[in-house]
């Protein structure tokens, strides 16, 4: 019996002890059962309780109203006020005086300045007790660096959860385009608004979620450190390399143009296959448009749901180019899981490599080559936990991922492959020269 119905039982039960006795049986059960449609009737009635407890969420305001523009208008304010507490140059500079006024040499190193500080627990010391004032100073820098960059970049995030969109990301990175004098003269060479699309896609591909990237998880990244360099010139005898460097935008901005034929802005399967150097196997690149491409959200919104605008263009390269990375394993993995099993399979790894055999044999190399030798290496390399099936983890914890996938999908690579050693002793007696 439930709660309420005990409850019930017990309220008649203590009624019917104070009806008169004077009452007829009758009315009494005429009393009984008029209580019982009283105390029913109570239950029925919603309960007031909720007016005391709290609203824990609101819902976001729609974007264009009133409410949204307030909610930002005070975002940005708020911002603005934490600016104030960001320190400038001079600021810092008095800083680094002020440690050293207070130091001590290391005893170990009188070069070392270092600092008395009992309670500051948060830095590691010495035998003395003491911390390097270089270390500790440095860190202020960067933490103060960190804090002026997320001020900053917290004014593009319109949504105001700490996070930025992909044309958020974008706008921030166009804007910080004239401070980084490594880029000086690329509104020359192409637009800045393709060079920060194409550093932008960087982030989101290796640190986004649902479309968004946290500013935190940004600037803490190492990715982050590397587009800084650029706040350094250019040595024109020494040109910067990386993804973010002047001369890798220009190149992949000139690669998709090269195969963009009918400059559409988007590839087909049949431009991108005829203009690359043909080392893809068709079976991969079928399985790259089926999985990215025919249900890419940007694309189908264009008209052009199985063409590759830049942004899946960048995507692949970034997965192509990281293919030992997670992020690069999920992009590809799913491209060579044939029936999305969350596995590969032997007929899986056998299906890739058949192509990849017929275009090795088609190149005039030897064909006494055995798919299932081949095949058996795959899986000896990958060391999977189930000796029939390569998971994710797997290729992850392997460490041959960019191996395995470059060689089921790549007959170039393949060939390296096969030629490994050859390729190293060349290499060796190189260096011996």
């Amino acid at each position: 019996m439930s709660d309420t119905a005990v409850n019930c039982v017990d309220q008649l039960r203590r009624y019917a002890q104070t009806i008169s006795d004077a009452r007829t049986p009758a009315q009494q059960e005429e009393d009984v059962v008029n209580k019982l449609n009283d105390i029913l009737f109570e239950d029925a009635q919603p309960s007031t309780s909720y007016e005391q407890i709290p609203v824990f969420h609101f819902s976001r305001p729609q974007k264009g109203s009133i409410k949204a523009k307030l909610r930002q208008l005070a975002r940005l304010q708020h911002l603005s006020i934490c600016s104030h507490n960001i320190l400038g140059q001079l600021q810092l500079d008095d800083v680094w005086f002020c440690l050293l006024r207070h130091a001590t040499k290391a005893a170990n190193s009188p070069d070392d300045s270092r600092l008395h500080y009992d309670d500051f627990c948060q830095m590691s010391k010495d035998l003395q007790g003491t911390i390097s004032i270089p270390c500790f100073h440095h860190y202020i820098v960067r933490k103060n660096a960190m804090l002026q960059t997320m001020i900053h970049m917290g004014c593009f995030d319109t949504g105001g959860d700490g996070g930025v969109t992909d044309t958020e990301l974008q706008a921030y990175i166009a804007a910080l385009v004239p401070e980084l004098p490594g880029l000086q003269g690329i509104d020359r060479s192409m637009a800045v608004d393709t060079y920060a699309q194409i550093a932008a896609r960087k982030f989101l591909f290796f640190l986004g979620k649902k479309g968004k990237v946290k500013i935190r998880d940004i600037v803490m990244s190492s990715m982050w450190y590397e587009l800084m360099e650029l706040r350094v010139e250019a040595d024109p005898e020494q040109p910067q390399e990386g993804w973010f460097s002047k001369g890798n935008s220009e190149r992949l901005r000139n690669i998709f143009f090269h195969l963009d034929q009918d400059m559409n802005g988007h590839l087909s399967k049949h431009e991108f296959c005829k203009n690359t150097v043909g080392s893809f196997s068709p079976i991969f690149l079928d399985r790259v448009y089926e999985e990215h491409l025919v249900s890419h959200k940007t694309c189908r919104a264009k008209g052009y749901p199985d063409q590759m605008d830049f942004g899946a263009f960048l995507d692949f390269m970034l997965a192509w180019d990281n293919r030992s990375s997670l992020a690069g394993i999920q992009y590809l993995f799913p491209v060579l899981d044939l029936k999305g099993r969350g596995y590969l399979s032997q007929a899986d790894v056998y299906t890739f490599f058949r192509q990849i055999y017929k275009m090795w044999v088609d190149c005039g190399l030897y064909p006494e080559l055995n798919i299932e030798d081949v095949k058996d290496e795959v899986f000896d390399m990958a060391q999977p936990e189930d000796p029939l099936h390569i998971t994710t983890q797997d290729l992850q914890k392997c460490g041959m991922a960019a191996t395995i996938i470059g060689m089921l999908a790549d007959v170039n690579l393949f060939w390296e492959y096969d030629n490994r050693e050859t390729l190293m002793q060349r290499d060796k007696d190189d260096q011996g020269k």
